[in-house]
């Protein structure tokens, strides 16, 4: 999920198709190896017009840029804490992130749960309501569940 701010309404949104793999040692959570890609269309804020700004080319562009990717490169550990280092790219731009992590191990999954800001600016999504304008920093939250093979 995400929370994008702006003066007059915030908008809470998701994306709905998104796929990834999680390969990782459950004794060794620093071994884990994390890869993630997002159907950029498939965003739902629940207003369908904001929605479709929201693929157009003044924001996500999704013809050009059709999928949100993110590709750990370590990861840091302390007990059931951990922080996934990686590169997210998003409207064609890569940028290295440091994203928190709290896991959760049963005998048939993993579920790591978090959250992190972005600026979405640095991504080149610079869009800009004079009547509203849009702040750069979204709140993006997540809860992801890998099951073994």
């Amino acid at each position: 999920t995400f929370k994008a701010t702006s003066r007059f309404m915030d908008a809470d949104g998701r994306f709905h198709r998104l796929g990834g793999e999680i390969v990782v040692d459950p004794k060794d959570l620093s071994t884990a190896k994390v890869t993630l890609s997002i159907e950029v269309a498939s965003i739902d804020t629940g207003i369908g017009l904001r929605d479709n700004h929201l693929r157009s080319e003044d924001f996500f562009d999704v013809k050009r840029f059709p999928t949100i990717t993110f590709e750990s490169a370590r990861v840091e550990a302390a007990g059931r804490r951990a922080t996934v280092h990686g590169r997210l790219t998003l409207h064609g731009v890569t940028r290295e992130v440091a994203v928190p992590v709290d896991v959760a191990l049963t005998d048939l999954a993993i579920v790591a749960s978090g959250e992190f800001v972005v600026n979405r600016g640095d991504y080149g999504l610079t869009y800009q309501s004079f009547l509203n304008p849009i702040g750069n920093l979204v709140r993006v939250a997540f809860t992801f569940r890998a099951h073994a093979p």
